[in-house]
């Protein structure tokens, strides 16, 4: 009976200790997304350029990245979507916020669902195929909201935004993950290292 008994509370403990962990988990979601919200918000206005198409090419793509990459396809999707769309209507572009909202969003979960390992090659393709998506959409939004001559002319400028937003989101997350390894795991968003 001894060796059952200490099986079963063995059992139990790692059981309740499983539990323990998802409602952590659970329960710091909601304040991350929050923050990394606010954070998102703050960076996309903190550097402003006006474009032709009333809209403006910022530090929105750094933060949609980094969330993408340390918090998987879904928080990294609701704090890019929303961060940079706050901005816009904050900063007196409501005619972008719902545009931003989707193609930002898309962004971070495109990045997200693609990246399931962190290898450069995966982080890179991951992170290309989110920044055309975005360079897309917002040639499309820019269309929609100026017509489609001065959408064209600022595919550079949101290719360069991309591109940017890449290499200091990717620089920011490993100096992040370095100094705090479990970056990668918080969420449980069934993401694998490659460690």
């Amino acid at each position: 009976l001894f060796p059952y008994t200490t099986l079963f509370r063995s059992v139990r403990k790692k059981v309740s200790m499983a539990t323990g962990i998802k409602k952590t988990l659970r329960a710091n979601i909601i304040p991350l997304i929050a923050i990394m919200t606010a954070v998102t918000t703050v960076l996309t206005m903190f550097v402003k350029i006006p474009t032709p198409t009333r809209g403006y090419l910022n530090l929105s793509d750094t933060m949609i990245f980094f969330s993408a990459y340390a918090f998987g396809p879904w928080v990294g999707g609701i704090v890019g979507g929303l961060g940079p769309a706050l901005s816009d209507l904050i900063s007196g572009y409501p005619q972008w916020a719902i545009f931003t909202f989707v193609i930002d969003g898309l962004q971070a979960v495109i990045a997200g669902l693609i990246i399931r390992e962190f290898k450069p090659f995966n982080i890179i393709a991951g992170s290309l195929v989110a920044g055309v998506w975005k360079v897309f959409g917002y040639f499309i939004a820019g269309g929609i909201l100026s017509g489609f001559g001065p959408a064209l002319g600022e595919i550079l400028g949101n290719s360069f935004q991309m591109v940017v937003g890449l290499i200091v989101g990717l620089a920011l997350f490993s100096a992040v993950r370095k100094a705090y390894p479990p970056l990668a795991r918080m969420g449980n968003l069934g993401i694998k290292t490659s460690e």
